[in-house]
């Protein structure tokens, strides 16, 4: 685990935030938990890998910020704040993007009440599935089809908000269930 430091950050995002811990790492690079340091609230920063063979940004990448820049205006999708560039230890170019912080996701919140034995009252599971169905609603409403639902891209900010996140193997399309 990295230092409270700016550890890999590069310049700009060097000068914008600083990195507190790593809270989730997948195929297309890292995610760590920052604080902004003009204003010191709490964001997810999302470190992008990009490929080292070819220029510019990868065509996922970018349908990734633009759906996100045009659904982050409905409650039930995460936040997509800003994109900051930075470099590696090795002087290339990364992309970080910046999201508003969610404490919880779908999966630790079933584990923590399996953990005590206890159901999850009735009341919060209709909560869930309404604010999931509104998010999948608003996505599909603007031409979204979110192909990889697991309770991991579920999460929440905190009592029983919850949110889709993570559009990278979305895309643009007609919805048509055939």
């Amino acid at each position: 685990m990295e230092n409270k430091e700016t550890v890999g950050l590069g310049s700009s995002a060097k000068e914008a935030f600083e990195k507190l811990e790593k809270v989730g790492e997948g195929s297309y690079g890292k995610v760590y938990r920052a604080r902004e340091r003009a204003t010191g609230r709490i964001v997810a920063l999302k470190k992008t890998k990009l490929p080292q063979d070819k220029e510019g940004v990868p065509p996922t990448t970018l349908r990734e910020i633009s759906l996100l820049r045009m659904l982050s205006r409905d409650s039930h999708i995460v936040k997509l704040m800003d994109v900051k560039q930075g470099l590696n230890r090795e002087g290339k170019t990364i992309l970080y993007l910046v999201f508003e912080y969610m404490d919880m996701d779908l999966y630790k919140f079933i584990r923590s009440f399996r953990k005590t034995g206890k159901n999850i009252p009735p009341i919060t599971v209709k909560n869930l599935l309404y604010q999931l169905c509104k998010g999948v609603a608003f996505c599909h409403g603007h031409g979204v089809l979110h192909r990889y639902n697991d309770s991991r891209k579920l999460i929440g900010l905190a009592w029983c908000v919850h949110v889709l996140e993570s559009f990278r193997k979305s895309s643009l399309q007609y919805l048509c269930y055939v």
